[in-house]
């Protein structure tokens, strides 16, 4: 990490409360860094009590006269003044560096932590890791662009379910069953419960099979006993 909009970042992917995250001038800095970290290749920030940042490097204008060396009366006020500066600064590196793309998808998350997809949808969302609900919130945009689409609850089922596969009954068309290889447990449940939520048109009905695959006729490997589900 170098900039300030990384730190930033950073701190959302740990999940860092704002309130928490603490911008401080540094005290000794390189003129050719804006952070001051202890270690050049600091991959983490939960463990530091202060982000320490070269001020001068990128707002000088800015902070000048609020961090001179001189200047000495009110340092707590000072201090104050600066974190907060520093905060909407980093926000402000952080949304000018995002595509439309971006844009829209932190609207559509704002929308889900409102509850405007439902209470339960908001809480389960939190059940993914960063990584697999900026995939949700890539679908939802692509099902806004393009229109609901099996395709569309395929690929999401997919890419956020290990082991799972989808299928579409040759007799009911709107039958749609999902094999997910893995032990049923409520997070689970959860978890593929937003993906049906949000991702499944009306029309269709599905089931989930956990842990253990339903048999197919002509297909050995689900035909054994004890490792089958009846359907």
């Amino acid at each position: 990490m170098n900039y300030l909009w990384e730190a930033v970042i950073k701190a959302s992917e740990e999940e860092i409360p704002p309130d928490q995250l603490k911008f401080k001038m540094a005290r000794r800095f390189s003129g050719y860094l804006e952070l001051s970290n202890p270690y050049l290749n600091q991959e983490s920030i939960k463990d530091l009590p202060d982000i320490e940042i070269n001020l001068y490097y990128r707002f000088y204008h800015i902070f000048k006269n609020l961090c001179h060396p001189e200047q000495k009366d009110f340092p707590d006020l000072s201090q104050s003044l600066t974190n907060m500066i520093v905060h909407q600064l980093g926000q402000n590196d952080v949304l000018s560096g995002m595509s439309r793309k971006e844009y829209y998808k932190e609207l559509l998350y704002q929308d889900f932590q409102n509850g405007d997809f439902g209470k339960e949808a908001r809480s389960q969302l939190a059940l993914f890791t960063r990584e697999e609900r900026e995939i949700i919130l890539s679908g939802l945009l692509r099902q806004y662009e393009t229109g609901s689409s099996l395709d569309i609850f395929k690929d999401m089922v997919q890419d956020l379910m290990d082991d799972s596969i989808v299928y579409q009954s040759n007799d009911h068309f709107y039958e749609i069953m999902v094999y997910i290889g893995q032990k049923e447990n409520e997070k689970l449940r959860n978890k593929i419960s937003l993906i049906i939520h949000l991702f499944a048109e009306l029309p269709f009905h599905v089931e989930v099979y956990y842990q253990y695959h339903f048999g197919i006729m002509g297909v050995d490997c689900t035909m054994e006993l004890d490792d089958m589900t009846l359907c």
